[in-house]
């Protein structure tokens, strides 16, 4: 089970969202403002939180600044709700961290799609070990060893195979980045948009 903070104003976008993510798999915790979800963080100890840009008491910027300052929230998915013609300070949403930024109205199905990708992604392993772990294999299990007949032919294979981990890593980094970019442009695009309507 899940558990995850919303946080907006609006009692129809807060329904919205609790309509959307299966009560099976979810257990979400509604807020109105800003320093009330502060206040609760440690007790819900959430997966996931969608903000609010603009909160009273503490907005959204701050909530999501005081939550990656902990260690125990640096996995935790952040997800910002903006309204359609709120501003955006991108300086603030760059040094957060954040997942993504949903606009006002959104899909709710898309976005509870979205949420679970995050929340799986961010709990799975952040690195492969350097070894295997052979104490936890028993020795029937255990393969006799090859390192002490071809030593040459296993260390050439142990190079192959942390070359081709970290060229796996490098392609998932530079996956992340072009991801990264693209959100921040994106954002960048809709923010000028609407500075020129106005």
């Amino acid at each position: 089970m899940y558990k995850m903070i919303i946080a907006d104003c609006s009692s129809s976008v807060q329904k919205a969202i609790d309509l959307a993510f299966p009560e099976s798999e979810f257990e979400i915790y509604p807020f109105q403002d800003g320093l009330s979800v502060l206040e609760s963080l440690s007790q819900i100890n959430p997966d996931a939180i969608l903000l609010s840009l603009s909160l009273p008491a503490k907005d959204g910027y701050e909530v999501g600044r005081y939550l990656r300052s902990q260690e125990q929230f640096k996995k935790t998915a952040l997800l910002f709700l903006k309204g359609a013609f709120e501003p955006l300070d991108l300086e603030k949403i760059a040094s957060l961290n954040s997942d993504g930024i949903v606009q006002k109205p959104f899909d709710s199905e898309k976005l509870a799609l979205m949420v679970k990708e995050i929340i799986d992604r961010k709990k799975g392993p952040l690195t492969f070990p350097e070894e295997p772990l052979l104490d936890e294999i028993s020795p029937a299990d255990q393969e006799p060893p090859l390192s002490p007949l071809f030593p040459e032919l296993m260390a050439a294979l142990e190079e192959k195979v942390r070359e081709l981990v970290r060229k796996e890593i490098l392609e998932v980094e530079r996956e992340l980045e072009k991801r990264i970019k693209a959100q921040i442009f994106t954002e960048f695009k809709r923010w000028m948009e609407e500075e020129l309507k106005r």
